[in-house]
């Protein structure tokens, strides 16, 4: 239909006043079908032009976020119809790529209730109009989404809890086990001899301060898996972290005899995430991959976008696991090493959920283990997305 309009623009002179009339009549019944489709939906949008000024506003947007009560908003200056700065704040440093690392959330009271509203700025290129831009404001209306979320966040973490919970059951039982075994021999020895010399109580009295130190330690590690986390979610480019990571590890990694490979797509979009949690998720993984590679090996980080998701994949070349492992590798105390508390993959599963990501494993015994971490587009990121650039390959 654009390109039948723009024909028929070039050729108006042509013309005669009928067609006119009926380019203009369908032209008509397209806008008023365009404008019932976004009447229909739930979320309120605003199409403004380069110098923010209405073209058009659904009839739902005065219902989420404060504005200005005009029978048509077509016309207005943003500035004059949006009634809450902190939004329309939000909405310009958007406009001029500055809104990184803003909150794109806002609250609402709406009589007894707290309403949660999410701005999101499209920016569209006007062919017709070089260098001047168009934009699309989208508000969502994310409270039960939210809400969701928390609630399903919170019956995850109970149902964890419980798991470690009975996890560290089972793993005081030994060290208590032990410490009762070793006083009964002390009573026994008092029994029998009246009088201990220091010398001859030294080794019960080892015993029980290794267990005591082992129970402190168990009790630590349970108090760090289940704490929670101070996540800080920013907008920003995982490609730094991901190179700084590589940066750190790469002299441990060619002490061991491991290469490491990163294969990272030069496009990939903005993410929110809190780098130091990520840092630790990555440098976990890549532990233990090593650890899996004793007589060396390659490891490869492998990232790329996957629709509206983010693949970033820990790949290595070790010893692999069989599919009963594989189950049960983030399970608290769980764990194939002679030493390590088997919290280790609990905690990165923990934070990618704090993302709202999640982690898989595919491994084959004899052949090595990917572990893929997946973290999803930011809504102010997906239409912006041009297409994948090729991508760059680099080896340290």
């Amino acid at each position: 239909m654009k390109n039948f309009v723009q024909r028929a623009i070039q050729k108006i002179d042509q013309l005669d006043t009928k067609q006119i009339v009926s380019i203009m009549q369908s032209q008509s019944r397209e806008l008023e079908m365009l404008e019932n489709v976004l009447e229909s939906i739930e979320d309120g949008v605003i199409l403004t032009d380069a110098k923010l000024t209405i073209n058009y506003a659904n009839s739902h947007c005065p219902n989420l976020i404060p504005m200005a009560r005009r029978r048509s908003y077509e016309g207005f200056p943003l500035s004059k119809v949006i009634e809450d700065k902190h939004v329309l704040r939000y909405i310009v440093l958007s406009v001029y790529n500055r809104a990184e690392d803003l909150d794109n959330e806002f609250t609402f009271q709406r009589g007894n209730k707290v309403q949660t509203v999410a701005v999101t700025v499209f920016t569209y290129k006007m062919p017709e109009e070089k260098g001047l831009s168009s934009y699309v404001l989208m508000f969502s209306d994310v409270t039960e989404h939210n809400a969701n979320e928390a609630r399903m966040r919170r019956s995850e973490n109970l149902a964890s809890m419980t798991t470690m919970a009975a996890g560290v059951a089972h793993e005081i039982k030994n060290p208590l086990a032990a410490m009762g075994i070793h006083l009964q021999l002390l009573k026994k020895a008092f029994v029998r001899q009246e009088y201990l010399s220091m010398h001859e109580a030294q080794r019960y009295i080892d015993v029980l301060e290794e267990e005591i130190t082992r129970l402190n330690s168990i009790v630590v590690d349970f108090l760090f898996a289940v704490r929670p986390l101070d996540t800080r979610l920013r907008l920003g480019s995982l490609c730094k972290t991901l190179q700084d990571v590589a940066s750190f590890v790469e002299p441990e990694l060619t002490e061991n005899r491991v290469t490491l490979t990163c294969n990272v797509s030069t496009s990939l979009p903005k993410l929110e995430f809190d780098e130091n949690l990520i840092k630790q998720v990555l440098l976990n993984l890549i532990k233990n991959a090593m650890n899996a590679m004793e007589q060396g090996g390659r490891l490869t980080l492998h990232a790329r976008q996957d629709g509206n998701q983010v693949l970033i994949s820990v790949q290595d070349t070790g010893i692999g696991m069989d599919d009963e492992t594989m189950q049960k590798i983030f399970e608290p105390y769980f764990t194939s090493k002679a030493t390590g508390t088997g919290l280790g993959l609990t905690v990165v599963y923990k934070i990618m959920k704090e993302h709202r990501g999640d982690i898989t494993v595919e491994s084959r015994l004899g052949e090595g283990s990917t572990f893929t971490l997946s973290f999803p587009v930011p809504k102010s990121e997906r239409l912006s997305l041009s297409e994948p650039e090729k991508e760059s390959l680099h080896e340290t």
